[in-house]
């Protein structure tokens, strides 16, 4: 709970199962920390669409409560509310029942997270990691299958994220851990980095079998402490969370964008310029809000002016980005050949990336 809400509602440290916090420090808590289904507690904001664009990002899926105690105007309550954001007004229901309210929420929260029970032969999946022996635990797992990480990187503002790949080959300390990384793919990444990172964190993702033999993307924020000789050594996550991607992404060439058209229900055709991209699904940014969350839409996908390639796109992911742009997340569907041919494309612009930092670090 934001600390000026709590102020509001004169709740203190203590009088419930949640953590009251600075509004800043506790937005940057929850994208480097938080879970799945926190319960997040904001006052209005006029860049709240903004907030919940970041938090849906990175897969914090819990409800998301807004107080408010001015007049406002919400021009799309019903598809927020589809977003699991709901708006309390301070001048319409009593404190006790606001409290109450998002106590009820907590409780009900805390409840999903508790460890399932096996029905049958149906295992539901507990929650990600997220203390320390837990991700201590999973990431000797993953050192001991040689699971590769996939690991992003945006030197600059001005320069397109560049994906690598790499293993965990050691995990050293007790008292701070530390991973040692090494097989990067392309190499010169860790020569890259010790240049131009700055000491910036990275953002990845691992792709793993859960307990039902389906696989599961798990994201993680590494702090990196060195850079050198072919090797990275970074402190372990403190924590994990849920990721929808499977597989790494890329940005298009400006100068030469990708394409994205899609058919709506009963709409014209939506033409738009994708922001990155991956063997399975696209991000992109629109100034229209008629495409719905779960639904399938027929697609073309423009991968130059010579290449059209035709399928279908699931809509996972849909955040507003301001008071008029919205963030999308299309998972695509293509026949064989075709993804072959996005895959190719994939790979082909990794290597345009790479190509331009290497002129870069020259």
């Amino acid at each position: 709970m934001a600390a000026e809400v709590a102020t509001e509602l004169k709740v203190r440290d203590g009088d419930f199962a949640g953590r009251i916090m600075d509004l800043s420090a506790m937005v940057y808590e929850l994208l480097k920390h938080g879970g799945e289904r926190d319960v997040v507690v904001l006052p209005y904001l006029r860049q709240f669409p903004e907030v919940i664009g970041h938090l849906r990002e990175r897969g914090i899926q819990g409800p998301v409560v807004i107080y408010c105690q001015d007049e406002t105007m919400i021009m799309n309550l019903l598809d927020l509310a589809n977003q699991g954001v709901v708006f309390l007004d301070g001048r319409r229901f009593s404190r006790g029942m606001i409290v109450g309210f998002i106590s009820f929420l907590l409780k009900s929260q805390q409840q999903l997270l508790s460890p399932q029970r096996e029905t049958g032969t149906n295992r539901l999946q507990a929650r990600p990691p997220q203390n320390e022996d837990e991700v201590r635990a999973l990431f000797r797992k993953i050192i001991n299958h040689r699971a590769k990480l996939i690991l992003n990187c945006q030197f600059r503002p001005s320069l397109p994220t560049l994906t690598v790949s790499c293993e965990v080959i050691q995990m050293l300390g007790e008292v701070e851990t530390k991973l040692v990384l090494d097989k990067f793919d392309p190499e010169e990444f860790v020569g890259l980095y010790a240049g131009m990172g700055g000491g910036k964190p990275l953002n990845g993702f691992i792709t793993l079998k859960d307990e039902s033999g389906e696989d599961e993307s798990l994201g993680f924020t590494l702090k990196i402490v060195s850079s050198t000789r072919g090797r990275m050594t970074a402190l372990l996550p403190p924590a994990v969370y849920e990721q929808k991607r499977k597989f790494f992404r890329v940005e298009p060439d400006r100068d030469d964008p990708v394409t994205l058209y899609i058919l709506p229900d009963e709409a014209p055709t939506v033409a738009v310029k994708i922001t990155d991209i991956s063997e399975g699904g696209v991000g992109f940014d629109l100034n229209y809000d008629g495409l719905i969350r779960e639904r399938t839409y027929p697609v073309a996908l423009a991968l130059n002016p010579g290449q059209l390639i035709l399928g279908s796109g699931k809509l996972v992911f849909k955040g507003r980005r301001d008071d008029e742009t919205i963030t999308y997340g299309l998972s695509l569907s293509f026949s064989p050949d075709d993804t072959q041919h996005l895959r190719q494309y994939v790979f082909k612009r990794q290597a345009g990336i790479l190509a331009a930092l290497r002129e870069l670090s020259i």
